[in-house]
Formats: C-alpha cells, structure tokens, sequence
C-alpha cells in the first residue's frame, strides 16, 4: 500500500479544514459531527482523527486558518507608519476573511461570548495569528506615544479584536440595520483610540480618571 506523502496529506488537511468550517457553520461546536465532517470532505469516518485530535482540536484550526489569512492580507498592504493606519488596515484585512466565512464566524463569536471558559481559551487561543499582529501595531505606538504605555499591549490587543467580534455581533443581530458591515473597521478603531468622550472632557495625564 502506498504511503501518503506529505503533500497529499496537507491536502487532506486542507479539505478536512474547509468541510469543517461549513459543518460547524451549519452545526455549531457542540452538535457537530466528526464522521459528518470526514464524509463530507470526501474521507472515511474517522480519518479526521488521523489529523486533529478532537473536534475541539479542528474547530481550533479552523479558527487559527482564518486568522492566519487575516493577519496575512494585513501584511500584503502598505500602510502609512501610524498605529490608526495599522489598525484599520487590520480591522479591514478581519473583515476581508470575515465576510469569506461569516457563518463560521458567527458561530466563532457565539462560542467566545457564550461565557464558559472552555470555549473562550480555545477562541482566543486560536486566534493568535492575528492577534499577534495586533499587538505589534499596538506596542509600536506605544513607542510613538501614540498609545497609553500602562496597559500590557496584550490585554489592548484583546479588547481591539473584542471590540471587532462585538461589533460584527451587533450587525448580525440588528439584521444588518446598524452597523453596516464596511462601517465596522472604522467604527472600532475610533471606538478604541478615541473613546465616546467630547474633546476636552479627558482628564490630563497625570490625573486619575
């Protein structure tokens, strides 16, 4: 019998990747079906443990793809030297994926706002990728001066993909009344970096809020 090569089984990784997203998108976490994702991607039952562990383990890698591609079509654009270019530019590239798959991605944000602890570590995670990314356009502006330096860039770069997924949420459950889905890269990055307060209502540095 011949032996796959490790062509043939990034291929199959990449199939049992892409009938995952779908069946997730159609199932959710909990109720998805390993041997249905197998079947569908063209394989026998079970094959899929020949790759991923468990379906906690693929739906990670289903996440980590998309925020693999995300933080890759980040870095295809040039982008002016500021941390608000940088993050629109990464907020838009989110968005890109996000609308290549949104199914899946509503089920992704189900799972990270569904409050069990569980589900959120595997989110957050799995989006590491991007996530990443995040972090170094936020650390980068520290070093401008251009972001507050007494927050870890880590926790700033959480709320920025937070802010992401709550937004798409609220597109979703306004069935699209507000927002739009082009208005939310720009929403969220004035959103983080300028807050809802009026000029001049900021208290000075130095000062406690």
């Amino acid at each position: 019998m011949a032996r796959i090569t490790a062509t043939q089984k990034l291929e199959v990784r990449r199939k049992l990747l892409e009938a995952a997203a779908q069946h997730f998108s159609e199932a959710g976490l909990d109720r998805a079906s390993v041997d249905a994702i197998s079947v569908a991607a063209g394989f026998a039952k079970g094959t899929l443990y020949n790759y991923f562990p468990s379906k906690q383990a693929l739906f990670g890698a289903v996440i980590e793809e998309a925020s693999r591609r995300a933080a890759e079509r980040y870095r295809e654009v040039e982008v002016e030297e500021t941390t608000r270019a940088h993050l629109l530019a990464l907020a838009r590239a989110d968005l890109e994926v996000m609308r290549e798959e949104e199914d899946f991605m509503k089920v992704l944000v189900r799972e990270a706002m569904s409050f069990r602890p569980e589900s959120y570590a595997l989110v957050t995670q799995h989006l590491g990728p991007y996530v990443l990314e995040v972090e170094a356009a936020l650390a980068r502006g520290v070093e401008r001066g251009e972001i507050r330096g007494d927050r870890p860039t880590p926790q700033l770069a959480l709320l920025f993909v937070g802010l992401l997924g709550l937004m798409y949420g609220q597109h979703w459950g306004s069935a699209g009344a507000w927002p739009a889905l082009d208005e939310v890269p720009e929403l969220v990055v004035t959103s983080f970096l300028d807050g809802a307060g009026a000029e001049g209502s900021r208290p000075a540095k130095g000062t406690k809020r």
